[in-house]
């Protein structure tokens, strides 16, 4: 099961050290030993251009999550989900994004449809600089016209390339949690961080998980004092650990 800890802080993130631009500094560069841990980190990512834009924010409610893109050496298509509560909304203005085209509905629930489209040429789409600095996505999230990622680097270096060509085609980079993967990280419940076991035991007390629901995501967020997209992913990081704990199943 992959590290989705949540350790570290905006602070440290915000604190760089010589050679890297990040901080805080790694096991390697403070006492010598061979560096056997990535660089994981949650980042907020926004242009006008950026894919799915438009449509996401026009249904600030809705959270949207690439599943799966894949191209025929002409065209690249997207499948998409999309889970909230006015699917309608979003779907009038899915189909009127200027960054995708072509719109299939693959699947579709009352609180949950697949998408795919059709990626157009001037869509920004920044995964693949991702990758190529160095860097490896383990959760991407879009709502309220903004992308959240949740990913790991090899090094700090690998990351200041990242954020270096997000800066060269405008693209808002804002970096909200920085640390250093461990393998303590993950001490509780089937591997769960306290905050993710504390989201969990509160979405099940309070009914986050009946059918229908008891309590929106939103309330939810208010009990914890936590932003509606810190919650989102803290209980779906959190569910993934568990099925994986549960299952027996591994990322490696």
């Amino acid at each position: 099961m992959r590290n989705t800890g949540d350790q570290g802080s905006a602070a440290e993130a915000n604190q760089p050290v010589d050679g890297g631009g990040y901080g805080p500094a790694s096991p390697s560069e403070t006492d010598g030993t061979s560096q056997k841990k990535s660089l994981g980190v949650d980042l907020c990512l926004s242009h006008p251009e950026l894919i799915l834009t438009e449509a996401i924010e026009s249904s600030p409610d809705v959270t949207v999550r690439p599943e799966q893109m894949v191209s025929d050496g002409t065209s690249s298509f997207l499948v998409i989900e999309a889970a909230g509560e006015t699917l309608d909304q979003f779907e009038t203005a899915l189909a009127r994004d200027s960054t995708v085209c072509d719109l299939i509905v693959l699947d579709w629930t009352e609180t949950n449809r697949v998408y795919r489209v059709e990626v157009a040429d001037s869509a920004v789409w920044v995964m693949p600089s991702l990758v190529r600095a160095g860097g490896r996505a383990l959760d991407i999230e879009g709502t309220g016209g903004q992308w959240l990622v949740h990913a790991q680097f090899r090094s700090r270096a690998a990351l200041s390339q990242f954020r270096s060509e997000c800066a060269e085609r405008n693209i808002t980079f804002r970096l909200d949690r920085l640390y250093w993967t461990s393998e303590e990280a993950n001490a509780g419940a089937c591997g769960l961080t306290a905050d993710q076991q504390v989201a969990l035991e509160t979405a099940h007390r309070e009914g986050y998980f009946d059918v229908p629901r008891g309590i929106s995501q939103a309330e939810l967020a208010d009990k914890l004092d936590i932003s509606p997209s810190a919650m989102s992913q803290r209980i779906r990081r959190g569910m993934d650990q568990v099925v994986g704990s549960e299952l027996g199943l591994s990322d490696e």
